[in-house]
């Protein structure tokens, strides 16, 4: 038998992974690169991208093209460029499918890109050319296209977004040993009671090191030396083990909470990389979300001034672009996860292996 000092919060699906363990790969683009690709107007979800609002640019107005016109316009900025990568671009995402353009009766002509479509190459490829930080990795430009898909109906299809999701999980968790070592560590620091041993600790770090590496939970084994780190006081005969709850934004955390929450979060990615989710439910998924986070964006200024100290900070606006882009990325697949029944799922695995831990 156990005492849980409060149950597993419910937390709001736009602050549900972000309130969860973080295990895995951030990925960061480069300073200014989102705003390189649509400006302030991508702040609000009713916005539509004005791609001629970005610094230093001018409006492009350059109509439907071919693959072949797409490689021009890439050497015309001095980038390299050739129809395979157009080929690879669509294939993971960063475009979308060029159509048929049927003009007689014996033959068609190539297929074409949408101006909308030939636009976004140009500025991704500007905004890729111009980081500081030198080439960016195509796994960050995707969060580009995809929080334009969040926001726009018009720019990305939801066709190109499920490949982009594609590529997006795919690149989940991908980092070196180093940088998820040091992940786990931070993680296991954050949840770790005063009095946990070093023993204890390191049990913690190598199982979880383990599950990111693998994407594989063991749920019993997890919720075993989780909750000794979490509350790491012998069992007395006769008596129930107490179990501690660290504070949140939105009420006491238990430790079943943030072992829910990184199996819901791996659940939907796993779905997300094999493209299980079809067009139809992210559709749906994004017409949920989509004034929820309004709802929150609208909220949060109230919400950050009356909250205290570290709290305070849950609902701090982030200050770039690209941290705006990260937070509605990640907010989208925790309100999937919802959505989808994965939280509630996981959520009630984490609860089975906290009871048979127990007996």
């Amino acid at each position: 038998m156990t005492v849980s000092i409060q149950g597993m919060s419910r937390l709001p699906p736009h602050r549900v992974f972000l309130a969860g363990i973080r295990c895995g790969v951030q990925f960061l683009l480069a300073p200014s690169l989102m705003a390189d690709v649509c400006g302030e107007q991508l702040r609000r979800v009713e916005s539509r991208c004005k791609f001629g609002a970005m610094d230093g640019n001018q409006a492009i107005t350059s109509g439907e093209g071919t693959a072949a016109d797409l490689v021009a316009d890439a050497l015309a900025l001095g980038v390299k460029a050739s129809p395979r990568m157009v080929t690879s671009w669509v294939e993971d995402g960063m475009l979308a499918s060029p159509e048929p353009r049927k003009t007689s009766a014996h033959g068609s002509d190539p297929r074409v890109f949408s101006p909308e479509q030939r636009e976004l190459f140009t500025r991704l490829l500007e905004a890729r050319e111009r980081s500081p930080l030198g080439r960016i990795p195509q796994r960050s430009l995707i969060r580009v296209v995809l929080y334009l898909w969040l926001i726009d109906d018009t720019i990305v299809p939801t066709p190109q977004a499920r490949r982009a999701w594609r590529t997006h999980a795919r690149a989940a968790g991908r980092t070196n040993a180093v940088r998820r070592s040091e992940n786990v560590r931070a993680v296991v620091e954050q949840l770790a009671h005063p009095s946990a041993t070093l023993k204890q600790r390191r049990t913690a770090h190598l199982v979880l090191e383990e599950g990111e590496r693998t994407g594989q939970i063991d749920i019993d084994r997890l919720t075993s030396v989780l909750t000794e780190l979490y509350s790491p006081w012998p069992t007395q005969p006769g008596m129930p083990r107490i179990e501690r709850a660290l504070p949140g934004p939105f009420g006491p955390v238990s430790v079943q909470h943030h072992i829910a929450m990184w199996r819901a979060r791996q659940l939907t990615v796993r779905r997300l990389r094999h493209e299980e989710i079809d067009e139809t439910e992210l559709d749906r998924v994004r017409a949920v979300y989509r004034p929820m986070w309004a709802d929150y964006q609208d909220r949060r200024p109230v919400m950050a001034t009356l909250g205290t100290g570290e709290f305070a900070a849950y609902f701090a606006e982030p200050d770039t672009m690209e941290g705006r882009a990260i937070e509605a990325v990640d907010a989208f697949v925790g309100t999937l996860a919802g959505e989808l029944g994965l939280i509630e799922a996981a959520s009630h695995a984490a609860e089975t292996a906290r009871l048979r831990s127990v007996r």
